[in-house]
């Protein structure tokens, strides 16, 4: 088996460049887990871990653990637990389900899960969130829904 053979298999897809940017394109799904030093786009199907040292945006849909620096997710699905190192976006047209752990959280859609943010969480008008929500502040626009318990720690 040569050295590429070794590291990259069907389950994993291995990249060493911090730099570069790889992409799922759309209609294009992958079975299997991501690891990652570089960045990642998502705007096909995964359906296993992501973990990235970089960041990664996700447009289309996710099933398995996200891990990453920071994270945007616009106009998808994902069913996921999320860690991040830094910040979680997420956009219009979005729906979560899983829990959430990172630093600061900007949420302008809907999440069905347990937020965890050792920073600040901040919630626009049409974001609608059904779990619990735990951060050291947190900012909410009149028009956010909260279905759960909030904590300021």
């Amino acid at each position: 088996m040569s050295e590429m053979e070794k590291t990259i298999n069907q389950n994993e897809i291995v990249s060493e460049i911090i730099d570069e940017m790889g992409t799922i394109a759309a209609n294009t799904k992958i079975t299997g887990n991501i690891t990652t030093k570089g960045h990642l786009a998502v705007a096909g199907a995964v359906i296993g871990d992501i973990t990235s040292k970089g960041n990664v945006i996700v447009t289309g849909t996710v099933k398995g653990k996200i891990s990453c620096s920071n994270l945007m997710l616009e106009g998808c699905n994902v069913q996921s637990e999320i860690n991040t190192t830094e910040c979680v976006i997420i956009k219009e047209k979005v729906n979560v389900m899983g829990k959430i752990f990172c630093k600061d959280i900007t949420i302008m859609s809907n999440v069905v899960g347990d937020i965890v943010a050792s920073g600040k969480v901040g919630l626009s008008k049409d974001a609608t969130v059904k779990g619990n929500i735990t951060a050291s502040a947190i900012g909410v626009e009149v028009g956010a829904k909260i279905e759960g318990s909030l904590s300021i720690k």
